[in-house]
């Protein structure tokens, strides 16, 4: 599903909990596609240059459904 960022620096984590690593940061307006995962959490599948795919997390708080 596609969300986008409602407040400026949103940042994604490595595990869902705003304790984690900070793994990226995405500005308002950022359109991304998530996948939903446990309640209040969404996650991203991001893939890098050289073609290998990471796991992110973002707080449903900080997006909103487009």
């Amino acid at each position: 599903m596609k969300v986008e960022v409602s407040s400026g620096a949103v940042k994604t984590y490595a595990r869902p909990s705003k304790r984690a690593i900070i793994v990226n940061e995405y500005t308002k307006g950022a359109e991304l596609t998530v996948y939903h995962f446990i309640k209040g959490w969404y996650e991203l599948r991001p893939v890098d240059v050289d073609g290998i795919m990471n796991t992110e997390f973002i707080s449903s708080e900080d997006v909103n459904l487009i």
